[in-house]
């Protein structure tokens, strides 16, 4: 589901609670000590030891070994409790008519009970870890939490969020001082500092938005269902809708070293654009399954994970016509056993 480079360092992690580690560029690789078995949708790392993911049954594991060994810092379970003290409160500080059905603090305090009802079966599917050492997750259903003390205490922000139909966020996106939640039906939030508070915002899409990537140059892509990609060149332009030669979903995105962007979807497919987003050409790849996550690793090759595990394509396949690379399955000699 999620990799990443972690200096010289991948990282992997996806279903049954899995998450494998290389050392030498995806040729070989070990699995960590991992405390649940729940499928892991995402991972990010503040350095080289300091590292975090999150997954299903609302699942937070934290890493101070570079992935070696995780411990569980958060659950749904107590993600559920937290939302229904946060909404209480928030609820006993006004009293609104408990006949108002749709006063947005009877909403809120509606919606945390069922949280607490329905158990620990909502996925965290997104992360940051922000300047100042705090951490943000967010997921289905509209949650998000933070914590500003390594996991020790959480915070619910719900309330704080202008997302009142409780879309699912896919994802959060960074750009100088800028950041984006994004997700189900194009649910677009904007925070104008890591520190400031969401705003909703007009957003360019009608269908869900699956990824974000923000190249080097400051160029901000939105990405999502039958291809569609969403460009701002700079901080405040507006949006604009780029044509790709694809019409599956794009699910992740990175840019290059030479600054090329590939962004790969659910039918296997990679496009790839050299002048920051405004036109895409498809790569041709004989292997193709559906891609979740792509990083560079060390010695230059491309690392994509999907359903069928991993697939390594070397740097040299990206410009010219790509040959069919090599995938390694699950359950192969060079795959961590489930």
């Amino acid at each position: 589901m999620a990799v990443v480079r972690v200096g010289n360092r991948l990282v992997a992690a996806g279903e049954r609670g899995l998450i494998i580690y290389s050392d030498d560029s995806g040729r070989h690789w070990t699995q960590a000590e991992v405390p649940v078995s729940v499928t892991l949708t995402a991972l990010r790392f503040a350095n080289e030891r300091d590292g975090w993911a999150v997954g299903n049954m609302g699942a937070v594991l934290r890493s101070t070994d570079g992935g070696a060994s995780w411990q569980r810092v958060f659950d749904g379970q107590q993600a559920a409790a937290l939302a229904e003290q946060a909404a209480q409160a928030a609820w006993d500080a006004v009293k609104p008519d408990p006949n108002n059905a749709d006063h947005p603090l009877n909403l809120l305090l509606e919606d945390a009970h069922r949280l607490v009802d329905e158990g620990a079966d909502k996925p965290f599917l997104d992360l940051r870890l922000q300047a100042d050492g705090s951490v943000l997750v967010v997921g289905a259903y509209g949650l998000a939490y933070s914590t500003t003390d390594g996991g020790k205490t959480w915070q619910a922000l719900m309330k704080n969020l202008p997302n009142p139909n409780g879309a699912t966020y896919y994802g959060i996106a960074e750009r100088q001082q800028e950041q984006y939640l994004f997700g189900e039906q194009g649910v677009l939030l904007r925070a104008v500092a890591p520190n400031a508070a969401f705003a909703a915002q007009t957003s360019p899409a009608s269908g869900s938005l699956f990824g974000g990537l923000t190249t080097k140059q400051g160029t901000l892509m939105l990405y999502g269902l039958r291809g569609k990609v969403y460009r701002s060149a700079q901080a405040g332009a507006a949006w604009s809708e780029v044509q790709t030669p694809v019409d599956a979903s794009l699910i992740t995105g990175l840019q290059l070293p030479d600054d090329t962007v590939l962004l790969l979807g659910s039918a296997g497919q990679i496009v790839a654009s050299k002048d920051q987003g405004q036109t895409f050409t498809t790569l041709p790849l004989k292997t193709r399954f559906p891609f979740t996550g792509a990083t560079v690793a060390p010695d230059g090759t491309l690392i994509i994970t999907g359903t069928r595990g991993l697939l390594r394509l070397p740097a040299a396949s990206l410009t010219a016509a790509a040959p069919a690379g090599r995938a390694i399955p699950a359950n192969s000699s060079n795959a961590a056993k489930p």
